[in-house]
């Protein structure tokens, strides 16, 4: 197995973890953002993992995307790779897993369809936003698709924290399923969340709160992706307002589009966790030994 991908922390932890060599990528742009990935390496007849990343707060998934689809079609085409593994943390339009509104297009199908047609034997990914693909083949029909838990990295570094009675909130509807998923793994059942309304043409959140005694408690707010924060920010100051001691905000992707930490940090939050399914350097949760974990069978 080789593991191709930047020379950034990320994958050298992971090629150490799995004792694999890093073949190293550059990542060219030229003047008019076209994008032109180079593998500096010999990979034919090789199992292949292909690891990138998108940074937080300047992400551009659209380059990001042809930079992926490009390096799988050249490893398998040109260079001869026996499979590739397409390692993406951060699945980008899986929020566009259904069509809205009318004209809309079904983006996740799409860019599946897209890694699938550019030779990918497998898409490995964390908490893919994919609230209404009730069936994973609806999405992925020729490969392997594998979803993993971001919040098993959460708790593990949660875990560290010398909390106090802690509570487990999701900011809105959708969120109390990541909540109990964080919940499992932290080893609680003490968890609820909010509500909440989002007008689909302007995207302005109101957030439908209910009354819950978090007195002196430490409350970890949690979600799967912060973007602009503003979800979040409500949730926080709420808890605060309901008697919060310590605030924690727990998620698993990063966006953070510029304004989002400083928006957390105002509504009170004393504690930001993330993982590093995007390039991050506030990251302080790695997924790392959960790929291998996977990787290697274990």
């Amino acid at each position: 197995m080789l593991i191709v991908g930047p020379e950034d922390e990320f994958n050298v932890a992971l090629s150490m973890e799995l004792g694999a060599k890093l073949i190293p990528v550059e990542r060219r742009v030229f003047p008019d953002g076209e994008v032109c990935p180079r593998v500096l390496g010999k990979v034919a007849g090789e199992r292949v993992v292909l690891s990138m990343r998108m940074k937080a707060g300047s992400c551009q998934p659209n380059s990001y995307i042809m930079e992926v689809l490009f390096t799988i079609r050249n490893l398998k085409e040109h260079m001869k790779a026996d499979s590739v593994i397409a390692l993406m943390p951060y699945f980008p339009y899986a929020r566009q897993d259904a069509i809205f509104r009318e004209g809309e297009p079904l983006s996740s199908k799409y860019v599946a369809n897209l890694l699938e047609d550019s030779g990918a034997d497998a898409v490995i990914t964390f908490t893919a936003h994919l609230h209404r693909i009730s069936d994973i083949r609806d999405l992925f029909s020729k490969s392997d698709f594998l979803n993993l838990s971001g919040f098993e990295a959460l708790a593990r570094e949660l875990r560290r924290l010398p909390l106090k009675d802690p509570f487990i909130l999701g900011p809105d509807t959708e969120s109390i399923n990541w909540a109990r998923e964080l919940a499992q793994h932290y080893g609680t059942d003490e968890y609820d969340a909010f509500g909440k309304e989002r007008d689909i043409s302007t995207g302005e959140i109101r957030t439908l709160t209910k009354q819950l005694d978090l007195r002196g408690r430490d409350v970890i707010v949690v979600d799967d992706i912060v973007s602009t924060g503003g979800t979040m920010a409500n949730a926080l100051k709420s808890a605060r307002e309901m008697g919060a001691r310590c605030l924690i905000a727990a998620f698993v992707h990063p966006v953070l589009a510029p304004g989002s930490l400083e928006r957390l940090l105002g509504a009170g939050a004393d504690i930001v966790i993330s993982t590093d399914t995007l390039e991050w350097v506030g990251s302080r949760a790695t997924v790392v030994p959960t790929v291998a974990s996977v990787l290697s069978g274990r």
